[in-house]
């Protein structure tokens, strides 16, 4: 058996992702009330009439040329696709439109309620797997609104199904042949198509949000308004927190200044008599050290800070360490002989009004 590969674990992770978002467009769609145009309707210079059932013949007719041009092929056909690719020649036309034969579909009529108009592709699907031997998955499908009965809040709605193994074999045909499908109509004639396209799989709100100038005038704006109305929630945000740190300091001035004078001494006492951090003083030493000496150890004591290094020049650590902020003169304590140089032992005082490293 072998291992699924990398790019069909991701298609997997990313079909439910497609779906979902395809179902969004579906919601949008339905709340902004985009508009559907007549795709079905939409005139093309290749047309390919798909019969009955019991037909295997596949009609093309060719407009290229200002005239129509009738060509009958053979649908089960092996070279079918060359057939078409000889058709199309090296024209850069390599789109056509499908029509389906509606004997060839499973059309059915249904009555469901308008609160699920934004949901119709899913309560569609769900009730055809529900109700017919026909899977969702290996068909072609759409629908339309016929009708709508405001006393009972329910739409009438066709539903349109082909198998896909009757329409693949053509669209894989096109494809060997440099060629697509622009839409897929049902109908008895180019017009008389019912309002579908097979290849939309049901999404009603895609072909008008790609295919309609007004809507993506509208998609647009929306997006904008969206973008604008988050930019001001976080300017409000951020005007919010900045109000709240100064109410907060506020009161914890106005908590201290209602302190006896004893407590407030003795606070800033404690303050004043606060060492500095230890990340910050490790981070001044190391700034301050030259590249030949390395620190072993760092104390810090209520009178200053203590030092054990090892270096190779005792006096050039004392004239680096003498500019070390927050600290006094430093003091060599101990010195004595080590692998690479002397170890050192400094002791610098604090300068309890001096600047913290």
């Amino acid at each position: 058996m072998r291992a699924p590969s990398a790019l069909s674990s991701l298609q997997v992770l990313l079909d439910p992702a497609k779906a979902s978002f395809r179902h969004g467009l579906d919601a949008a769609s339905h709340l902004l009330g985009f508009s559907e145009p007549r795709t079905d309707r939409a005139p093309a210079l290749l047309t390919l009439r798909l019969g009955p059932p019991a037909d295997p013949a596949l009609t093309l007719i060719d407009r290229r040329d200002g005239q129509d041009r009738t060509y009958r092929l053979d649908l089960a056909a092996d070279d079918l696709a060359d057939r078409l690719a000889a058709i199309r020649g090296g024209r850069t036309e390599a789109r056509a439109k499908v029509l389906v034969d509606p004997a060839a579909c499973f059309i059915r009529t249904l009555d469901l309620p308008s609160a699920a108009l934004p949901r119709m592709r899913a309560v569609l699907a769900q009730e055809l797997e529900a109700a017919t031997p026909f899977r969702a998955d290996l068909v072609f499908s759409d629908w339309y609104v016929e009708g709508e009965d405001l006393a009972t809040r329910t739409l009438r709605v066709r539903h349109v199904v082909l198998k896909r193994a009757r329409l693949s074999p053509l669209l894989a045909a096109l494809a060997g042949a440099g060629m697509s499908a622009s839409v897929v109509a049902v109908g008895p004639a180019e017009d008389r198509t019912m309002p579908v396209d097979l290849l939309s799989s049901g999404h009603r709100a895609l072909p008008g949000l790609l295919r309609g100038a007004g809507d993506l005038v509208l998609a647009a704006v929306t997006v904008l308004f969206l973008l604008a109305a988050f930019m001001a929630f976080r300017q409000h945000q951020a005007a919010t927190l900045h109000a709240l740190d100064d109410a907060f300091m506020a009161a914890r001035r106005a908590a201290a200044s209602g302190l006896p004078p004893a407590l407030q001494a003795g606070a800033a006492a404690i303050l004043a008599e606060r060492g500095p951090s230890v990340a910050r003083t490790w981070d001044a030493v190391a700034a301050a050290l030259p590249a030949t000496v390395s620190a072993q150890s760092l104390r810090l004591t209520g009178a200053g800070l203590e030092l054990t290094l090892l270096a190779p020049d005792p006096q050039a650590v004392l004239t680096a360490l003498g500019h070390l902020p927050g600290f006094g003169a430093p003091d060599l304590r101990q010195a004595s002989p080590a692998e690479g140089g002397q170890r050192l032992v400094v002791a610098l005082p604090r300068r309890p009004a001096g600047g913290r490293p």
